[in-house]
């Protein structure tokens, strides 16, 4: 093509006016007639049309010429050769592009066909630079055609999109990174793993990573997590890939690049790291784990990097980003772990300071109800609600009735404090000398009625007395106001005493309290308690004392002292919010 011979004037100056770049330069010195294309006067109208304009456009383009799809191209589409430039002007496309020909073949016979097409982000692994590379293309394959219709040839107008895609793909993973709960961060190890395990899906960029934790007095970095090591020595033989110095470097905060993995540490090419195949990954970053406001790495981030794409300035940036979200990931954890240490300590001083206060408010409570000595199968319990160090108004009582038969009394005086216990503790004496006085558990009520009237603070005072006798295997029993008692048989069939129900105490005057008796079978429970033991906030009272039920038929076989501290396990294990009394009576067995 001496000069533009055999062009027509139009298409000639066209091209002309390109010669100042390369590839113009190049195809009007190219002998064509040496090439499958032939000699240029040769070529039909259409084709040197198309290759003027192709020459001419800046955007990426290649004319394939002819039946033997001859390449002609411009300045835009020489870098996607890569290396095949220049060799590849005037030459076949099957011959320049036998990687990727089979992927492109049916499209070309397609276009050649009469057809055209249009394919984006269409990945392809090319060889163009002496590797499998990994690419991705958006491109147009279009019909060069004469006058008569026949196809000359092919336009191809290409956009290499890999940047692009590359970009997309590590921006996704950058984000997750960023993304990750706090809640995974329970420890510094776990926040590795859990950034690991993101890196472990994007091994396309990152075939293999490693975090090693610097700092505890180490003379080497402590290996926390890793991915993609085959199982094989790998993941403990990096370190010995770098000398004391290279890590003494990065703990200052230097960036190290190594090669030739592949021949000094084998399980370092995992298959499936991505599209372009399964090389062996030679080359890994070891990127300190920096960040703002420390003057040390935490630790160090060994990242594979595919042996399928260039280790440019976007993939190196990509791995610095990388390693400044594992840093705040790792910082973030060490912060939550401080935060919980400091919290379990807050938490054992106050476990401490409630167990001091509950051991000071059960010693003054059992002063206030004095010293009692129970009889074989009763049981009881007191305990104050959770952090006080206050005694309170609730109570107990098992007092010896002639005949062989107890009394027995639980009761609640409203409030807390020393003023309820004051309450309590008159009410308990003056229960006691009535029921030692009359035996009945109504006209202890009764009485008693009358007693709290004069007695500041003792209104609305809840009160459950009764009288049993295990010989005859009874219960007689009066309620002022206060939660039903519970029986459980043998068979673990409960039942709640409520036949003898009244208003609490010194709210009206004259009250009329009933009285009730049960027969107690043999070998059965009874339960006397104050609300504390099954009323919680914001839930049913039916719910705790459903609970009750629950915990007495489990235990039903248990001594009483046992079952005691079966309810206290079972129903006072998240703290009570009120003040605690119950009694246990165990009914002698049958046998």
């Amino acid at each position: 093509m001496q000069g533009g011979a055999g062009l027509d004037g139009r298409v000639a100056e066209l091209v002309a006016q390109g010669r100042q770049t390369d590839m113009p330069r190049r195809v009007l010195a190219t002998d064509w007639s040496s090439t499958p294309l032939g000699p240029e006067e040769h070529w039909p109208a259409s084709v040197r049309q198309a290759i003027a304009l192709t020459l001419n456009c800046r955007f990426p383009m290649l004319v394939m010429a002819g039946p033997e799809l001859v390449m002609v191209y411009n300045d835009g589409y020489a870098p996607i050769l890569g290396a095949r430039h220049p060799e590849a002007l005037g030459r076949r496309v099957p011959e320049v592009w036998p990687d990727v020909w089979a992927d492109i073949e049916g499209m070309v016979g397609a276009v050649l066909a009469g057809g055209s097409t249009f394919v984006e982000d269409m990945p392809l692994t090319m060889t163009r630079n002496g590797f499998d590379e990994e690419c991705y293309f958006t491109f147009s394959y279009s019909a060069i055609t004469e006058p008569d219709g026949r196809v000359a040839g092919l336009l191809n107008t290409v956009v290499d999109t890999t940047s692009r895609v590359l970009a997309a793909r590590r921006m996704a993973v950058l984000q997750q990174l960023g993304s990750l709960p706090r809640s995974v961060h329970g420890s510094a190890v776990q926040a590795c793993e859990a950034a690991l395990e993101v890196l472990g899906g994007a091994r396309a960029d990152c075939p293999f990573g490693l975090v090693y934790l610097l700092g505890d007095g180490a003379d080497r970095p402590r290996l926390a997590a890793g991915y993609g090591s085959g199982g094989g020595p790998g993941a403990d033989a990096v370190p010995e890939l770098f000398p004391q110095g290279i890590w003494d470097e990065v703990a200052a905060g230097s960036v190290f690049t190594a090669t030739g993995l592949a021949d000094i540490v084998p399980g370092l090419s995992p298959a499936g790291a991505g599209s372009a195949g399964d090389d062996d990954v030679h080359t890994a970053v070891v990127l300190p784990l920096v960040v703002a406001g420390q003057l040390a790495p935490v630790g160090a981030l060994v990242l594979g990097t595919s042996p399928h794409l260039p280790l440019d300035h976007e993939y190196r940036v990509f791995l610095s980003l990388t390693a400044g979200q594992v840093a705040a990931a790792v910082t973030d954890a060490q912060a939550v772990e401080n935060e919980r240490r400091r919290a379990d300590e807050r938490a054992e001083l106050d476990g401490a300071r409630a167990q001091f206060f509950t051991e000071v408010a059960v010693t003054l409570q059992r002063a206030v109800l004095g010293p009692i000595a129970l009889p074989e199968g009763f049981a009881v319990h007191y305990e104050p609600a959770a952090g006080t160090l206050e005694v309170g108004g609730d109570w107990y009582d098992v007092v010896d009735l002639p005949g062989g038969r107890y009394g027995i009394v639980v009761g609640d005086v409203v409030g807390s404090g020393l003023p309820a216990a004051a309450v309590m503790g008159q009410l308990r004496s003056a229960g006691r000398a009535l029921l030692l006085e009359s035996n009945a558990p109504a006209h202890v009520l009764t009485a008693l009625d009358r007693f709290a009237s004069l007695v500041p603070g003792a209104s609305c005072s809840t009160v459950f007395c009764a009288v049993v006798d295990p010989a005859a295997g009874t219960l007689r029993y009066s309620s002022a106001g206060h939660v039903p008692a519970i029986v459980v048989d043998e068979d673990g069939r409960a039942r709640f005493l409520e036949a003898a129900g009244s208003l609490p105490l010194a709210v009206l005057a004259d009250v009329r309290r009933p009285e009730a008796e049960v027969v107690l079978p043999p070998g059965s429970t009874l339960l006397l308690y104050t609300d504390g033991l099954v009323e919680r906030r914001g839930a049913d009272l039916d719910v705790g004392t459903a609970r009750a039920v629950d915990v007495l038929a489990d235990g039903r076989a248990l001594p009483p002292a046992e079952l005691a501290a079966l309810l206290t396990d079972q129903l006072l294990d998240d703290a009570p919010e009120d003040d605690v009394a119950f009694l246990i009576y165990r009914c002698a067995g049958s046998g």
